[in-house]
C-alpha cells in the first residue's frame, strides 16, 4: 500500500514537474504575439497578449510586420475582450497608405481624468488586441516577422513601453510572432 501511495505521488510530481516546464513562465512584463499560418488571399488575426508581473497603468506596443517579399496588408485593430478594454484612453494606429510603415501600433493609458479613478491593470495574463490582416491573393510563401521597433515622430516617442501608476516605465519584454504564407 505504501509502494502504491508514492508511487501515485511520484507520478503526480512529475506530471506537474512536466507541465510546468513546458508552460511559458516569464519572468518580467512580457508582451507576445500569436505564431499564425495563412494562405495568399486570406483574412487573418494576430492576437497579441501581455503578460505583467507588476501592476500597470499603461502600455505602447509598435507591432511592425515588414518582409522583403511579403506585402501583407493591415486591415484593423480590435481591443473587445482586451484585459485594457476598460481603460480610460486606447489609440490605435494603422498605416494609412501603402507607401506608410508596415507597422500597427496600440497604446492604453488607465486614467487621463484626475477626477475618474480607473483600476489599473493588476498583474495577470491575457489579450491586450487582435490584429486583423490580408494576405494578397499573389503572395508568395514566406514568412513574416512581427517585431517590435521604434516610430520616428520628432515630438513623441512611440516606442515599446510599460509603466506603473506612478508613471515609471518598468522592465518589458517583447517576444516576436511570425505569420506563414503557405499556399
Amino acid at each position: 500500500m505504501k509502494k502504491v501511495a508514492i508511487l501515485t505521488l511520484l507520478v503526480c510530481f512529475l506530471a506537474a514537474s512536466i507541465a510546468l516546464a513546458d508552460s511559458e513562465n516569464y519572468k518580467t512584463n512580457t508582451v507576445y504575439l500569436d505564431k499564425v499560418t495563412a494562405k495568399p488571399g486570406e483574412h487573418f488575426a494576430v492576437k497579441i497578449y501581455l503578460f505583467n508581473t507588476d501592476t500597470l497603468s499603461g502600455c505602447q506596443i509598435p507591432v511592425f510586420y515588414r518582409s522583403e517579399n511579403i506585402d501583407l496588408y493591415c486591415d484593423s485593430i480590435s481591443i473587445v475582450g482586451s484585459r485594457m478594454e476598460y481603460f480610460m484612453f486606447d489609440d490605435i494606429k494603422l498605416p494609412q497608405t501603402e507607401e506608410d510603415d508596415k507597422v500597427a501600433y496600440i497604446s492604453f493609458i488607465d486614467t487621463i481624468n484626475p477626477k475618474v479613478y480607473v483600476d489599473a491593470l493588476q498583474p495577470g495574463d491575457g489579450l491586450v488586441a487582435t490584429v486583423y490582416f490580408t494576405a494578397p491573393e499573389d503572395a508568395p510563401e514566406g514568412v513574416v516577422k512581427l517585431t517590435r521597433g521604434m516610430i520616428p515622430h520628432p515630438h513623441i516617442s512611440f516606442i515599446f513601453a510599460v509603466w506603473d501608476p506612478m508613471g515609471n516605465e518598468v522592465d518589458g519584454d517583447f517576444i516576436d510572432g511570425e505569420i506563414i504564407i503557405k499556399k
